[in-house]
């Protein structure tokens, strides 16, 4: 609620040679703050902070009266009571001079320059001029431990066990005197049982509360008690003692008047908080203070200092070695300064601050501390203990554990949340905090559903737009998810204007879109538009000043509603301010209240107001229809809750719902009626009010006649902080939006369930309608809640450290920011759910949430939480919660990455315990693989990896590696491919037994574990063991014979011709020569699966997978493809695989004209660079035979792969891109899981069918680097029928040559040239047919085409190439003129070399460029 931001203001005391600061006090209104010194007295004003008054005592009264220790202020402020070490009490006058208008007057220099210019520097708060006169002084018989100020009167505690009642003249009151052994004291208020005090004691402590009606005390012995009395003037005949049980070691009090409690410090560190139990009178225990390990390690001494709040709902906790802490009302730890990172000092021993007093100042926005450099506590040291003695007996030196920011006093600035003091935000789920002069508001968005919401609407407006409809007003809330945590906040200032005159702020209000914002300070109020980031004051300063807010604020509609007190017509109203009109009263409505408005808040349009004489009036709110910017209140009803509550300042909130307890609710029909009653503000509305902590539930019904009757109140929960209520209810999800939150401190959260029956239900189930859940809450402080988006947001404190200037000066103390933190609260609802068998109404809650980005996180939450709260259970748990989670979790799609996550994420000790409720690790891998959730599966892999030998982990692994290259998962194959390479070949080789599974127990047994023999079984069974031939160990495994051999992954057997040696089993000793084999064996076995997913997708024709496959696993796809040539690199219908081109690069057919070929330039000229031709087939330059320009060898030539690896620019800068960009992937499966080498696979039966007319369209980016990339490749691996099948649709003239030309340069050239010259007749009959737009590229290469059918001829006649096409099943006849090219081939022509013009061909895949002409541009020469 409190969060300390920035660096404390050190003050500058206006005294010489001043003694050391030890008290600090501030009067009622919290402006006027006293400093005691041991012999001065200061009065300083809070804002500006500038002292007043600085009085120092002389020498001869300090040496007189004593040194000053303490000092209480008057109610009304009109005096000062000091006391001194010499039992002494001094009072002290302060008058207000009339004369003066301000103790400060601003004078601006003559210097021009110097001039202010700026408003800012102006400021308007006239500081009060006081006369500060010493009234007189009386002295106090017994000496003087603490006092307290009641009313008129002054009560003063003596060392001699009295408590005196002096009145603020001087006058002792003895008839109203305490004394401590004539007090009856009991552990509650029967008077039958007390006993006055016996031992020798006296007061150390005193506090007094008017709410609470007595005193709390603290003994010299330790002991607390609070002392009550039947009437408030105590009369001592009256008086009782009741003993706060369970605590003797107490230190200070403190009192919270609004929630009626009783603080207590301790020696040991920790708080205790009492409340008066309301049946006996006596005290119970209400929560405990005690500093969590993580925060401080260690005692950080006892407690020295208890301050509540003005507002009191938080705490503020000193310790002895100087570090603070802030509570919330029941027991929260908000911050504390001890785990604050102060760099390289120690924490423990240096802590910077070492407070000695503290109090709040107006509305808590700033704690001032007196800083003493002489530490009170600086840790506990063992005498009997000590590890390391001095060898010398001199007395080591002691360190130093002195506070670096000396004797001064500081002024620690705080901010707040809105809650504190307007319970009314508490229906909003905008997150903010407030400030003495400024707002943080968080940047964050409204949660998901809320940006779900936005981004349909965004959508909306985009499709308007296309019609022609003008843009909306409509601004997208940021990205930013609530789910995360942020330190970036929104820091609006209040203007100047407002703020100088008005300081602090008390009420702020944030509308529901949380863009206008609200602050209400001393005096008028201002508003905020975050889209114009514009305020809204006054016009007329006057009507500013002229009211107080009092009870609240609050948005409704475009109206703002505000409880305040008229200081000129000395009256209490209820103003409702139109937010577009002019600030002022004439736009206002007003109406008239009986007293101060204390409370606001409304449910619809309807407004309840708490006023201070208990009376609740609940009115409605509607719009005038003549006058929208005029809103009418008209009042229903009015009630009187004076019996309720002991005072009106005790109720902390008052709510409007129509929430219903389990009487009500069966009046009506479940689902239906609630929906029903939330829709629209009737007079059924039901009344929860908060009174000191107890939530009470007033409910609403119609009497006999038709007049609305409130019934008797309800109890429904008690030490309640906050309570929280949705606005509007949510159809879909109807449990989180009709439910009732409450978070009370230390006891966590509180959620008041609704339960709707289900249909069909019977009537005699008796099912309760509601239920009240609760879970804890450690890691945050809720300030909202978002009910659809099942998240809670708090803030809490971070620390910055920055560059010493000084050791001194607050600047080297650490920076205070402010976080925004949020947490999941499903997996905790679900689990009471589930704990009460409640399962049903978790899956409709869980159903609801799926959608959430964060709803597989929650289950994950939920499991683990059970799991280490059960496996680590060392008490039996016979209904243990695990199998029902489990069971819960299993009805959700993400049970198995759920499952995984967990495992991943808890012991490895605690994974039998878990897998025995959620099965083998084995099967749900399976069926990881069969569902397609492959990085799940690999999750699996990893803990099959810790539970199960290597050869299991590498047969899985296995099958995940070909599921992973079967759907394109390439970095997921990746990282399998070098899990498999990681494991060791020794460990696939020892004993294929199963580790450890079973569940340990949770403890250790300190004796070794027992071998229990026949002989230990008959001691203990007797007669009841059979006979037996031999002795046997039961806790040990029977030795078997050799190690059976690890399992073979079952696609993975290879053919007898092709699998290697078998390898034997060697000795330990032995094993490190064999891990270079081993390894290798490794390697092939890796390489065998890769190449049986590389044959996959080349017989399957999915040549756009297959680059992807070698560009992200670089695979050697050259040497492979090298290697498969002539077995599933062969191409049996060409036509087939041009389609499958095509359809696998999205590559659009060219039209008729043939467009995309580069004869579209001119066949003349195409014909023309082509007889310029030079081809070196490898053979000698002597024997080179020129047939019609093109060479027609037979000869076999050997190959080197330079000849094939001439690429051009554009292809070397595609294959690049290629490597630094992965392909598209595709997903390709295939039946065809044949032999790995050496058997050929066969091609598919039936071909995929294809449009018979394709139409011609622009190619999609970056196909034709793709193509020219796979065309490379192809052409290096002498892949020539697939590079062929490239070529054509790429329309590469040189590229066709150069297969042409390795084609009669292989070794078996025969086969090649005549498949490859069927191939150019399967493809001319489909462009004459069904594409003509390859027609023309066809035509302008057919020379390369007779080039083939004179070379088949030629090496074997038409019957051998007849019965060759016969073999690979084409029909397709050779015609006779196709036996002949140009010229006769048998005509041979010797050709000098040097004679022949050498021009450069354009490279493969290299488009000629415009312009390009002349013999020597046109080509190159292939070397």
């Amino acid at each position: 609620m409190y969060y300390p931001v920035g660096w404390p203001r050190m003050l500058s005391l206006p005294q010489e040679s001043g003694t050391d600061p030890i008290r600090v006090s501030a009067n009622r209104d919290r402006i006027l703050v006293a400093l005691l010194t041991q012999d001065s007295i200061l009065i300083w004003y809070a804002k500006p902070c500038v002292p007043i008054i600085s009085h120092r005592r002389s020498p001869q009264s300090v040496s007189e009266l004593g040194t000053n220790l303490l000092v209480c202020w008057r109610p009304d402020s009109s005096m000062i009571a000091v006391a001194t070490s010499g039992g002494h009490i001094i009072f002290y006058n302060l008058v207000v001079l009339t004369d003066l208008k301000s103790l400060y007057e601003q004078e601006d220099p003559t210097n021009q320059a110097l001039r202010r210019e700026s408003a800012e520097l102006y400021f308007k708060e006239n500081v009060p001029p006081l006369v500060f006169s010493q009234a007189f002084e009386v002295p106090i018989p017994g000496g003087i431990t603490d006092m307290a100020s009641i009313r008129d009167d002054l009560m003063i505690a003596t060392e001699d066990g009295h408590i005196l009642r002096y009145l603020w003249d001087g006058q002792v009151n003895r008839d109203y005197c305490l004394d401590l052994r004539r007090i009856p004291f009991c552990v509650d208020q029967q008077v039958l049982r007390a006993v006055p005090l016996v031992e020798e004691a006296h007061v150390t402590s005193l506090s007094y509360s008017p709410l609470l009606g007595g005193f709390a005390i603290v003994l010299s012995d330790g002991r607390a008690a609070f002392l009550v009395a039947n009437t408030l003037k105590f009369d001592p005949n009256s008086v009782q003692g009741i003993w706060a049980g369970g605590v003797e070691d107490v230190t200070c009090t403190a009192l919270n008047h609004k929630y009626r409690l009783i603080a207590f410090g301790r020696q040991n560190s920790q708080g205790v908080v009492f409340s008066i139990d309301e049946s006996t009178g006596g005290l119970e225990m209400s929560h405990q203070l005690i500093l969590p390990t993580k925060d401080y390690p260690g005692c950080p001494g006892p407690v020295t200092a208890l301050r509540w709040t003005p507002d009191s709902t938080s705490l503020a906790l000193v310790w002895a070695v100087g570090g603070f802490s802030i509570w919330s009302t029941f027991g929260t730890m908000i911050m504390c300064s001890l785990g604050w990172d102060h760099g390289a000092t120690d924490n423990i021993s240096k802590s910077p601050y070492n407070i000695q007093d503290m109090d709040w100042s107006a509305e808590g926005y700033q704690m001032w501390v007196v800083n003493s450099t002489t530490r009170q506590f600086t840790g506990k040291k063992d005498k009997e203990f000590c590890p390391f003695p001095s060898e010398t007996e001199k007395e080591e030196e002691k360190p130093d554990f002195s506070s670096h920011l000396g004797d001064n006093v500081l002024v620690i600035p705080f901010v707040k949340s809105p809650l504190t003091v307007n319970p009314a935000m508490a229906a909003n789920d905008q997150l903010y905090l407030q400030g003495e002069d400024r707002l943080y508001i968080n940047t964050g968005d409204t949660g998901v559903s809320q940006k779900k919401e936005a981004l349909d609407k965004i959508g909306s407006i985009i499709n308007d737009m296309a019609d022609g409809t003008p843009l909306p007003d409509f601004n997208p809330p940021p990205s930013n998810h609530q789910s995360s945590h942020t330190k970036q906040w929104t820091i609006v200032s209040i203007p100047h204007a407002y703020i100088s005159s008005s300081w602090p702020i008390r009420y702020t209000a944030c509308d529901s879109t949380g863009h206008w914002m609200a602050v209400a300070g001393r005096t008028g109020l201002a508003y905020y538009n975050d889209h114009s980031k514009k305020w809204k004051l006054f016009g007329n300063e006057t009507q500013e000043k002229d009211f107080i807010v009092t009870g609240g604020v609050l948005w409704w509609k475009d109206f703002l509603v505000i409880g305040c007190f008229n200081i000129s017509a000395n009256r209490d109203e209820v103003r409702l301010y139109p937010r577009e009109a002019r600030l002022e009263n004439a736009y206002c409505t007003i109406e008239e209240v009986d007293a101060q408005v204390l409370l606001l808040n409304r449910l619809g349009d309807r407004l309840v107001v708490y006023c201070a004489n208990s009376h609740i009036s609940l009115y409605q709110l509607t719009l005038d229809e003549s006058n929208p910017m005029l809103a009418i209140l008209s009042k229903v009803q009015d009630v009187d809750a004076s019996a309720l509550s002991i005072h009106p300042a005790c109720v902390v909130s008052i709510t409007l719902t129509h929430l219903k307890t389990e009487a009500r609710q069966r009046s009506g029909e479940g689902r239906d009626s609630t929906d029903r009653s939330i829709s629209s503000a009737d007079d059924s509305a039901s009344l929860i009010m908060n009174v000191s902590g107890k939530l009470v539930l007033i409910q609403r019904e119609r009497g006999s006649g038709d007049e609305m009757l409130y019934s008797p109140p309800t109890v429904l929960a008690g030490s309640c902080e906050q309570v929280w209520l949705p606005a509007t209810a949510n159809r879909e999800k109807p449990h989180l939006t009709l439910a009732l939150w409450l978070y009370c401190g230390a006891a966590g959260m509180r959620v008041w369930l609704p339960l709707f029956p289900r249909e069909g239900e019977s009537s005699h189930a008796f099912m309760a309608r509601r239920i009240m859940l609760h879970f804890p809450l450690n890691n945050i402080y809720p300030l909202a809640i978002l009910f659809e988006d099942a998240l809670m947001l708090g803030v809490e404190n971070d620390t910055q450290l920055f560059p010493e200037t000084s050791s001194s000066s607050p600047s080297s103390l650490p920076f205070c920011t402010l976080q925004r933190v949020s947490e999941v609260y499903l997996q905790q609802l679900l689990r009471q759910l589930i704990r009460r068998n409640l399962g049903q109404h978790a899956w409709e809650i869980a159903s609801s949430c799926s959608k959430l980005p964060y709803f597989q996180h929650s289950l994950e939450l939920l499991l683990h939480s059970v799991l280490e709260e059960e496996a680590t259970s060392k008490d039996p748990i016979p209904d243990a919660l695990l199998p029902s989670v489990v069971d819960f979790i299993r009805s959700f799609p993400v049970y198995r990455e759920t499952v995984v996550r967990c495992t991943r994420k808890t012991e490895v000790a605690l994974w039998p315990y878990l897998f025995a409720a959620v099965g083998s690790p084995k099967d749900l891998f399976s069926d990881c693989l069969e569902m397609g959730e492959l990085n799940t599966a690999s999750s699996y892999l990893l803990v099959l990896q810790s539970l199960e030998p290597a050869s299991v982990a590498r047969q899985h692994a296995t099958q995940l590696l070909d599921a992973a290259l079967d759907s394109g998962h390439w970095k997921l194959a990746k990282e399998l491919i070098r899990f498999l390479r990681a494991i060791d070949p020794d460990e696939c080789e020892e004993l294929a037994s199963p580790r450890m599974s079973q569940i340990l127990p949770p403890f250790s047994s300190p004796v070794s574990p027992p071998h229990a023999e026949v002989e230990d079984l008959s001691l203990v069974l007797g007669t009841l063991v059979g006979p037996r031939t031999r002795s046997i160990s039961i806790n040990q495994p029977p030795k078997t014979g050799s190690p059976p051999d690890p399992p073979i992954h079952p696609t993975l057997s290879r053919s007898a011709s092709e699998k290697g040696p078998k390898l034997k089993r060697m000795s330990n000793s032995s094993s490190h020569n064999t891990s270079r084999d081993a390894g290798t064996a490794e390697e092939f076995f890796i390489d065998v699966i890769l190449a049986r997913h590389a044959r996959k997708l080349l017989t399957a024709g999915k040549m756009a997978d297959l680059g992807t496959f070698q560009a992200n696993l670089e695979y050697p796809l050259v040497s492979w493809l090298r290697r498969e040539q002539h077995r599933a690199g062969q191409v049996d219908d060409f036509v087939w695989a041009v389609k499958m081109i095509h359809q696998d690069f999205d590559w659009p057919w060219p039209g008729d004209s043939g467009g995309r070929s580069r004869a579209d330039q001119g066949n003349a000229l195409v014909e023309d660079n082509m007889r310029q031709l030079y081809i070196d087939t490898g053979v000698p330059r002597q024997h080179i035979q020129m047939d019609s320009g093109y060479l027609s060898q037979g000869g076999a030539r050997p190959v080197r792969q330079s000849d094939l690896s001439l690429l051009s620019e554009q292809t070397v800068d595609a294959m690049l891109r290629m490597r630094d960009r992965p392909l598209d992937q595709r997903s390709s499966r295939s039946d065809d899981l044949g032999s790995v080498c050496g058997v050929q696979s066969p091609t598919l039966a039936s071909p995929p069918t294809f449009p018979v007319t394709p139409k011609e369209a622009d190619p999609p980016p970056k196909a034709k680097a793709k193509l020219n990339y796979m065309l490379n490749l192809l052409l290096e691996a002498e892949c020539l029928e697939w590079a062929t099948c490239f070529a054509i649709i790429l329309q590469d003239v040189m590229a066709i040559i150069r297969i042409v030309n390795a084609a009669r340069s292989t070794s078996d050239s025969d086969t090649v040239v005549a498949r490859l010259h069927q191939g150019f007749l399967q493809l001319n009959s489909f462009a004459s047919s069904s594409s003509p737009g390859y027609r023309t590229f066809l035509a302008s290469i057919q020379p390369q085409v007779d080039s083939l059918a004179s070379l088949a001829m030629g090496s074997g006649g038409e019957e051998q190439v007849g019965q060759e096409m016969n073999v690979y099943g084409v029909s397709t006849a050779i015609p006779r003129s196709l036996s002949r090219s140009v010229s006769d081939p048998g005509e041979k022509v010797e050709v000098d070399r040097a004679s022949l013009p050498r021009a450069r061909t354009p490279s493969p895949g290299r488009e000629r460029v415009d312009g390009e002409e002349g013999g020597d541009e046109s080509g190159c020469v292939l070397m």
